[in-house]
Order: structure tokens, then C-alpha cells, then sequence
């Protein structure tokens, strides 16, 4: 390339400050150039009046740092702009589109040819890290197709991959010689700092070559021209917007004039926590929108350090909030040394909190396409939210270390929210004044499926899970009840709903859709459904699996239980689970000692207890369900209450019914005895029973004398049997039993027939 030379030496050393842009030792010179004017663009850059304006949905960075290479990546987020959008995506921000000097191992921010897409073969490659030019056009098309802007990163600070050239400036040689095979926007030293009328700007990326934006060709080819790279990626390849890179490298009016000249959606990279000292300044001296990176270090500093207080420290979100764009992660903050890296368990926590806010919230590509679908439901879900929700003032109701609430106020067309995230290990509520006057109030998350009612003042109580986050809002949606019933049929009783157990709802009515119930199953393997009606005809609920899963599908599989046993059944069709639970005794004092198997339990359906009966030795026991230690019982404090987890129980030797009451966690161990004028001690103290295990009957040999008895459990008369029939019979409170005669003999009480018997040896 020929270069013009106009040169004016003055041997007066110049005072300039050299050391600020270069680590070169050089003498100053007063250098005047021009570049070629052949190389000179022309025109006048004009903006586009078709160009889309994101903001009303959500903005996807559709790339992370190194992604696959081989020219690949405008095709995959073609492939997802369909999908993208359907969910609300109304923004692309797509990396660096032209060549870099790493060819096609560049992710695009060592930028050589502005106008090379994937054209030419320089650098190593045709085609960029992305793909070609024919691509990258097809991808914009079907961006638009949908609705979706798309926002070029540009890279104006610095470049990279010039040829050595001798600076007269500099009186050295440096990197600084340009000529892309696009043959547009030659550069040489004359358009890099230092030279002789801009020392240096506001700042410099590492050892690139720094662009000086203040030169008139710089500015020309860049922005101003018609032939510009602003100009061309707005007009031509139907560019929306900007992303600009690094803007912490030059002054905050090329944005400026950049967004004056050529218009479309703007957004800078001003890496900086300080919003009112950095941040702040810059979006008021520019009039673009920024990155909001002081939020994203107060919620980084929140959840990693479980103090959600930092949340509420200076923000673009609490300071300029139409001028924020939020995010949770991007390709600076989730690459390299991961310094700093969003903590990956609160990444959906952060999106509630950014879909929540005021901003323009930003997903990251590798948080919704490459951390699983679960995820990636959840930010469906959340920008969803945002979409028919978050709207007006944005006021923190209540923050402490482990809890937060902020409400929006709506406006005419949304009708705000309350966000409540908790970090603590247990589920919390709080009383929160909003703006919903006798409404239902519907969790949109669906964390909670039970809607909340505020009064007229508009107070409600709302609730977070554990470790979780919730959105409530008002709805004019009607709380649906789940059935009151689920029937169990099976190959136990002959697959006939009509006919089979009963699983009732926890509470009513059954808002919650839980169930809960006991079933008897007699065959070594059962097999059963659950109905919601005592037919085939409605809801049929079965394992999504093997039978085995505890996750209901409809209608599934059957699900399969071990027998004959007596089962606790609990089901959720809210959340779509399903758990079966059996209870037993283990211990020391048990027949089989702390070795499984365990004794045991069954359930008695008249008392509402699982039971069991059997001699005992001295020592100590426990009760646990389905023969493992994930849930067992013990007596802590020896006060009768039952804990997860607790003290063994002690116990002496004898004959006992074991009583376990579940529901209330409590237990008994009690035994039956007789008591009366016709025994030992009369009517003030029981003569203790032995439990025949072999005949499953009470029994005792006992010397009476002439009168009469009664059986009596525990030494108390809240459970007492007698005979109000003589016929061998026993009732509870029953008449008291006649002894004609003195003599020994042998009594047995049989309690699952409910009857006596009493004969003289």
C-alpha cells in the first residue's frame, strides 16, 4: 500500500507522557500524515428504518467463550430461533462476525478484516470460527423471520494480526500494518496511538495495536461513511444493534455518535461493580444501555456468601433502570479462571431474581442450552413470568441474610408480582402488604399449587421453600380441587375399582391433591393402579417405570409391592409421586436382635395404629420403616414422643402389644392382663398374660377364686373387655365375667376373634 507522506520535524523535545500507551524508548518527533486517499471511504452512513428494537422480551447471548469450532455456530443458533422465540426471545447478541487474526480458531475480539464474514482466505481459513457469510445472512433472515433483533459485538478498541511496518512515530516497528483481502479499511500507523495529534485515549487492551478513534479516517471507515463497518452490518447484512466491547478503551462519544449516526439498539461491556462512579457516568455520557455488572456482583456476592442483603446495594437496576440489561453469566464472567463464575446451585435463583427486576434481563447460552432441561424449563418458565407479570415500581418489601422480597406494582396491562427467595434449609413465610385487594394470589412458579387470599387492605401471607424461590401474583383463575378419593385396585383383589381400598385426601377440600391411606396386600407380589373413581373410566395413575420409582405417569405402569404386608400408601398427583411405607420393630430386645429381618408391624384398621405382639427381652429397640435406617423412630428424652432419628427405647422383659401411631408419633407397649375379685390381687392390681405367638392368643394358668374378672390392657381401664352376653364374647366395657368357682385354670383371650376362654384345669 502507498502511503502519502506530508512530514514536519521539529527538534524541540515534546513533554508527552509515553509511558502510559507504550513501554518503547523513542524519541519524540512532530509527525504529520495523512493516509492515501484512495483509501478514503465515502458517503454518509444512514440508519435503518426497518431495524427491529428488542426489549419487551428477553435478550439470548447465543455463544459462549470457545464455542465449537470448525464453522459451525451460525447454523446451531439458526436450528434454535424457532424454539428461541416461541418462548420469548426477542434478542440475539451474536460474538464478533468478521475475521480474526486466529482465523478460524478466533472467537472474533482479535479483529484484522471488519468485512470479512467468512469470504476470504486469510489468516489460516475462509471461513471465521462461525461459519461463512451465506450463513451468518441466513441466520439474520430467520432471526427476523421471528421477531428477533439481532446485536452484533463490535470490537473498536483494538486489533490484531497487522503486518510489521517501520512508525515513523514511534521510530520503531510495530504490528500496525493492515491490508485485509476485503481490500476496505486499510490501516497503518497513522491510525494507531500513539501518534502526533492523540497521544493516548482512555485506555488499552493489553499489547494490541489501539485504534484511535479521535482520527477522521478511523471514525470514517468505522462509523461515519457510507462505506462504513457500521453503515455495512446495518444496511446490508441487517444488523439491530450493537454490543460494544471493552468501552472502558475509549471515550464514551464514539458511542455516542456511533448511535447518533446510524441508530439501532446499543449496549456497552463497562466491566466495573462501581455503578455511581463507572457505570453510571458512562451510560449518561454515551446514551446506551449497559451491561448491568454492578447487579451481577451484588447477586454473585448474594448467593455465594448467603447474604442476600448485597442485593440491595447500588445497581443500574436501582439507579437508571431503563438503561439496564441484566444477566446471570456471560462468556467473561464463565470463562478462563472462573473468578468470576456464577455459583452453579443458584443460577435459577438469580434468573427469578433478573426475570423479577426492572431491565432488559439476558440468558446465557450455556445456562439454557448446555445445563440440562430441567434448567432450561425453568428459565421458560421465568421469562414467562416476566412476560405476563413484572411490570411497575420495583420495592423491597423485606431482606435479611437468608430471605428476600420485593414486590412490582403492575400497571394497566400487568399486574406486578411478589418475589420471595429463601436460602434457609426449612420453607418461610411473611405477611407482605401489596397492592391486590381480596384476591387469590397464585404462586406462578408452581412451587405452591394452593393459592393464598389477601384481605382488603391487600395483606397476604406468602411462602418460599427451602433453599428456593417463588413469584406470586394476583389470578383470576378459580382453585381447582383434586378428588377427594383414590381407589386402589390390583391383582390382589381382582383389579375391581368398585370394590377396592380407599386412599382418602389429606385435608379438604383437596387443593393440594394429596392422599393418604393403608392397604392390605395378601400375595407375594402385588401389583395395583390408583383411580380417581371407582371405575376404568377417569383418572388412572401407575409408575412411569419399572413400578418401582415412586413417580406417577398416567396411566403408567403397575406398580409393584412386596407381600403379604400391610402398607402405608401416600401419593402426591400435584407433583406427581408416590411412596409406600411398611413399619417394624429392631433392637435387642426384639426376636431377632438388631440383625434384620426386622419384627414386623401390621396395621389395625379399627384403632388407626401398626401393631404388633410378641415377647420381648431386656434391652432396647427402635421402630423403622421398610427395613432401612432412612427413617426410624426413637424416644429422646424417654417422653413418650416419637423422633426421627431418636433414642433407643429401653424395655424389660415380657409379653407386649406394641402400638405405633404414626400420625401423632407416639407408641405404646402395653400388655394384657386380668384383674377382678375372682384373681390374685382383685380388683387393684392386673395379673399379667403370655402371648402364645404359635396360636397368636393371650394366656395365663391362674388359681380364682368364686367371683368375677375382666381383661384389661396396660394396666388401665381405657381399654377394658368383658362379656355382656355370656357367650364367650368380649366388648369393650362389657359386662364384668362370672367365676363360679374356685380352682386353677387356664385363660385365653383371642383378640383378633374377640373371644375368651376360661377352663378348669
Amino acid at each position: 500500500m502507498q502511503i502519502k507522506k506530508y512530514i514536519n520535524l521539529s527538534l524541540a523535545a515534546l513533554t508527552f507522557a509515553f509511558a502510559a500507551c507504550t513501554n518503547d524508548d523513542f524519541s519524540p518527533l512532530k509527525v504529520k500524515e495523512a493516509n492515501d486517499a484512495e483509501d478514503l471511504p465515502s458517503g454518509s452512513a444512514a440508519g435503518r428504518t426497518d431495524a427491529l428494537v428488542p426489549g419487551n422480551g428477553v435478550m439470548m447471548q447465543a455463544f459462549y467463550w470457545d464455542v465449537t469450532e470448525g464453522g459451525i455456530w451460525w447454523n446451531n443458533v439458526e436450528s434454535k430461533l424457532d424454539s428461541w422465540a416461541a418462548n420469548g426471545i426477542d434478542a440475539i447478541w451474536i460474538p464478533p462476525i468478521s475475521k480474526g487474526q486466529s482465523g478460524g480458531f478466533s472467537m472474533g475480539y482479535d479483529p484484522a478484516d471488519y468485512f470479512d464474514f467468512g469470504d476470504f482466505q486469510q489468516h489460516g481459513t475462509v471461513e471465521t470460527r462461525f461459519g461463512n457469510r451465506a450463513e451468518l445472512e441466513n441466520m439474520i433472515g430467520t432471526a427476523h423471520e421471528n421477531n428477533i433483533a439481532v446485536i452484533a459485538d463490535i470490537v473498536l478498541n483494538h486489533n490484531s494480526g497487522g503486518q510489521l511496518e517501520y512508525n515513523e512515530f514511534r521510530q520503531i516497528e510495530t504490528y500496525t500494518l493492515f491490508e485485509p483481502a476485503s481490500g476496505l479499511f486499510n490501516r497503518t500507523w497513522l491510525n494507531y496511538l500513539p501518534n502526533a495529534e492523540n497521544l493516548k485515549d482512555e485506555g488499552r487492551f493489553g499489547g494490541f495495536p489501539d485504534l484511535d478513534l479521535k482520527n477522521d479516517y478511523v471514525r470514517d471507515w468505522l462509523w461515519q461513511s457510507e462505506e462504513s463497518v457500521a453503515n455495512y452490518y446495518m444496511n446490508m447484512l441487517k444488523i439491530d444493534g450493537w454490543r460494544f466491547d471493552f468501552v472502558k478503551g475509549f471515550s464514551p462519544d464514539v458511542v455516542k455518535d456511533w448511535i447518533a449516526t446510524v441508530g439501532g439498539y446499543s449496549v456497552g461491556e463497562n466491566f466495573d461493580g462501581n455503578v455511581e462512579g463507572v457505570v453510571g457516568p458512562w451510560v449518561e455520557a454515551s446514551g446506551a444501555n449497559a451491561f448491568d455488572f454492578p447487579n451481577f456482583f451484588n447477586m454473585r456476592n448474594a448467593f455465594l456468601n448467603g447474604n442476600l442483603n448485597e442485593l440491595v446495594k447500588p445497581s443500574l437496576i436501582s439507579t437508571m433502570p431503563d438503561k439496564a440489561v441484566t444477566f446471570v453469566g456471560n462468556h467473561d464472567t464463565e470463562a478462563r479462571d472462573g473468578g468470576n463464575e456464577f455459583p452453579d446451585a443458584f443460577e435459577t435463583h438469580a434468573y427469578a431474581y433478573i426475570m423479577s427486576a426492572p431491565g432488559y434481563p439476558c440468558v446465557f447460552y450455556s445456562h439454557y442450552e448446555d445445563s440440562g432441561e430441567e434448567q432450561k424449563a425453568k428459565i421458560n418458565q421465568l421469562i414467562q413470568i416476566r412476560s405476563e407479570l413484572a411490570a411497575g415500581d420495583w420495592t423491597v418489601n423485606h431482606v435479611s441474610n437468608q430471605e428476600f422480597v420485593a414486590t412490582r406494582g403492575g400497571d394497566a396491562e400487568k399486574p406486578g408480582l411478589v418475589l420471595y427467595i429463601n436460602l434457609s434449609g426449612e420453607e418461610v413465610s411473611r405477611e407482605i402488604q401489596t397492592h391486590w385487594t381480596n384476591d387469590n394470589i397464585k404462586d406462578y412458579t408452581e412451587e405452591y399449587l394452593i393459592f393464598e387470599q389477601s384481605d382488603a387492605s391487600g395483606l397476604v401471607t406468602l411462602k418460599a421453600p427451602a433453599n428456593g424461590f417463588a413469584i406470586w401474583a394476583a389470578t383470576e383463575d378459580e382453585q381447582l380441587a383434586f378428588p377427594e378419593v383414590l381407589y386402589v385396585p390390583g391383582g390382589y383383589q381382582g383389579w375391581d375399582p368398585s370394590s377396592a381400598p380407599a386412599l382418602n385426601a389429606v385435608e379438604l377440600p383437596n387443593l393440594a391433591g394429596t392422599f393418604s391411606g393403608h392397604v392390605r396386600f395378601t400375595e407375594a407380589n402385588n401389583e395395583f393402579k390408583f383411580t380417581d373413581a371407582p371405575n376404568w373410566d377417569n383418572g388412572i395413575y401407575a409408575d412411569e417405570g419399572d413400578g418401582t420409582t415412586g413417580v406417577l405417569a398416567s396411566p403408567g405402569n403397575n406398580i409393584v409391592l412386596a407381600g403379604p404386608q400391610d402398607y402405608e400408601i401416600n401419593v402426591d398427583l400435584a407433583n406427581n409421586t408416590w411412596s409406600a411405607n411398611t413399619w417394624a420393630i429392631i433392637g435387642s430386645a426384639t426376636p431377632n436382635g438388631w440383625d434384620d429381618p426386622d419384627t414386623d408391624m401390621s396395621y389395625d384398621f379399627d384403632r388407626n395404629v401398626w401393631t404388633v405382639t410378641t415377647t420381648l427381652t431386656d434391652g432396647e429397640l427402635k421402630f423403622r420403616a421398610n427395613n432401612g435406617w432412612d427413617v426410624n423412630l426413637g424416644d429422646t428424652g424417654a417422653d413418650g414422643v416419637l423422633d426421627n432419628g431418636g433414642d433407643n427405647i429401653a424395655v424389660t422383659a415380657g409379653s407386649y402389644q406394641i402400638d405405633l401411631d404414626v400420625a401423632n408419633n407416639s407408641f405404646t407397649l402395653g400388655n394384657w392382663g386380668v384383674i377382678g375379685s375372682a384373681t390374685p390381687s382383685g380388683w387393684d392390681v392386673d395379673t399379667n398374660m403370655t402371648y402364645d405367638a404359635a396360636n397368636q392368643v393371650w394366656t395365663i394358668i391362674l388359681d380364682l377364686v368364686a367371683g368375677e374378672m375382666k381383661f384389661r390392657f396396660n394396666d388401665d381401664w381405657a381399654v377394658n373387655l368383658g362379656d355382656n352376653d355370656a357367650d364367650g364374647s368380649v366388648e369393650q366395657d362389657g359386662a364384668n365375667i362370672a367365676v363360679a368357682a374356685a380352682g386353677n385354670y387356664t385363660i385365653t383371650l383371642n383378640l383378633k376373634a374377640d373371644t375368651f376362654n376360661i377352663v378348669q384345669n
